[in-house]
């Protein structure tokens, strides 16, 4: 045990404490799209902000992709204990995607309700997109080398379903932007719902699945 503790701190901790700093600074970067108004004659401080609603809707879409995302890498990295390079590549190309994403936000608060509204929101779909496949394939890389300690068997696969799924629901979300922006943003509420307490999921499911095996059992 305390061999796996100790390779846990040599390997995985620069991963997140690298990964910890790019996350911040992708999501201070988010702010600095509001911009402080310039005093106006006939026109309040509450109305200039107003006309600034599409920034702060941004905002706050880009904020909790990212915080959710974090939160995610975080549960990933609490069961990866040890790495390589190619683990820490592939994390690498994760934080890549986090570094575009106050771009991808940028572009589109600028263009909610112009005529690149559609080429903003379906650019932002693929970042999020990228976003959920390169979590999928931390996951499933750590997974094949036998990198995950995720304490037993069925917790393992129920995770590794979870993080597939992340992956396919997300690149649906960046299909149907091309259809319906409305059914695209329900879709994102969706999977922040689903994803916002990843531990609380595989839990359930945990729980779930341990009352199939009592029942049957029983049967």
């Amino acid at each position: 045990m305390e061999e796996k503790e100790k390779v846990t701190l040599n390997e995985t901790s620069r991963i997140e404490a690298f990964s910890d700093g790019v996350f911040a600074i992708a999501i201070t970067l988010l702010i600095l799209e509001i911009h402080v108004p310039v005093a106006k004659e006939n026109e309040t401080l509450l109305s200039s902000l107003l006309h600034e609603w599409t920034s702060f809707l941004a905002l706050l879409i880009g904020f909790f992709t990212l915080l959710v995302c974090w939160i995610n890498h975080h549960y990933i990295f609490s069961m990866v204990y040890k790495s390589n390079s190619v683990l820490s590549l592939v994390n690498g190309f994760k934080l890549l995607v986090v570094t575009i994403t106050p771009f991808a936000t940028a572009l589109l608060a600028k263009n909610i309700a112009t005529n690149w509204e559609q080429a903003a929101v379906n650019i932002y779909c693929f970042n999020f997109a990228l976003m959920g496949c390169s979590m999928t394939c931390i996951w499933l890389y750590a997974k094949r080398k036998g990198f995950i300690d995720a304490g037993s068997d069925i917790k393992l696969r129920k995770t590794t379903r979870l993080y597939i799924f992340a992956g396919v629901f997300s690149t649906s979300i960046w299909l149907v932007s091309y259809i319906s922006l409305i059914a695209c943003l329900i879709l994102f509420m969706m999977m922040f719902i689903i994803f916002i307490f990843p531990e609380k999921i595989i839990s359930l499911q945990l729980g779930r699945s341990n009352k199939k095996r009592i029942v049957f059992s029983k049967a």
